[in-house]
């Protein structure tokens, strides 16, 4: 047979093979735009990651930020770093939240027994265990008081003497400080007590004096003596105990980023009223 005319080669492959070419081309177009949205896709994760990974503080980042919380110079870019970091906002205290302060007491009357200051009822056991110092307080050390001068203010107007309850008595005052951090957490509770003898005017004279730190929710770092321990002298119209320590706050990694020296002070009267004061930084 001749060679068929190159027009006609030419139809005849358009007729019976250009479809099939045209399908492969339509494919193959198919499969660049399926890789090209994939390559995009992937370009757009690249360039996003780095600002998700930037959300969360560099070591060195955080390591300021204590410092600044530690010095008192944080500033509120310190502050949302700490906060950014669940650990460190349920450790870090927040100078910015209100003073939480709690006192019980307890009277004892003469026959011994526990009754409540505010109305003479007898105490159930549950309530004198809030009031008493549990084994763990630390009693004063006597070697260490230091004994003020007399006091000669007299007790306010009114007087916190319960019907029945009369003079030559016993009263214990707990006084809680509560610490809490920036998620709201407790971190510790400073607690200190002091039990006193008041009858006929006079705060006759001191017994117990302690403190102690529970609740402790970080690694916490207790001085071993206390930097406060007074007592003013009895008897007088009033009386004065003093405690104050110094505590260290730490985190694993970062270490202590944090000093903290929290006091109480109670001021007892003659007639078995009280007066507190303190704070917890």
């Amino acid at each position: 047979m001749g060679r068929m005319p190159r027009c006609q080669a030419l139809s005849a492959f358009t007729t019976k093979q250009w479809g099939t070419k045209l399908s492969t081309l339509k494919q193959r177009t198919k499969l660049f735009s399926i890789a090209g949205t994939f390559i995009a896709a992937s370009a757009m994760v690249t360039a996003i990651a780095p600002s998700a990974q930037a959300a969360t503080p560099t070591d060195e980042q955080i390591r300021i930020a204590l410092q600044h919380h530690a010095d008192g110079t944080q500033t509120p870019a310190d502050v949302a770093v700490i906060k950014s970091v669940p650990a460190l906002a349920a450790s870090v205290p927040d100078p910015t939240a209100p003073e939480e302060i709690t006192t019980t007491e307890a009277v004892i009357n003469a026959n011994g027994q526990a009754v409540s200051p505010a109305n003479g009822a007898p105490m159930t056991p549950e309530q004198l265990a809030e009031v008493m110092p549990p084994s763990t307080a630390t009693p004063s050390d006597p070697s260490t008081e230091v004994t003020t001068p007399a006091e000669t203010e007299v007790a306010p107007q009114g007087s916190a003497v319960a019907p029945g309850i009369t003079g030559g008595t016993w009263k214990v005052t707990h006084i809680t400080h509560t610490h809490r951090a920036y998620s709201h957490t407790v971190i510790f509770k400073y607690h200190t007590y002091a039990s006193f003898n008041y009858g006929g005017g006079k705060v006759r004279g001191w017994r117990d004096r302690s403190d102690d730190i529970t609740n402790t929710s970080v690694d916490v770092e207790i001085a071993p003596k206390r930097i406060v321990n007074t007592k003013s002298y009895t008897p007088a119209s009033s009386a004065t105990s003093q405690m104050k320590r110094e505590i260290k706050l730490c985190v694993f990694k970062y270490g202590c980023y944090a000093i903290l020296h929290p006091w109480a002070k109670v001021q007892v009267f003659g007639t078995g009223k009280t007066k507190i004061a303190g704070s917890g930084v």
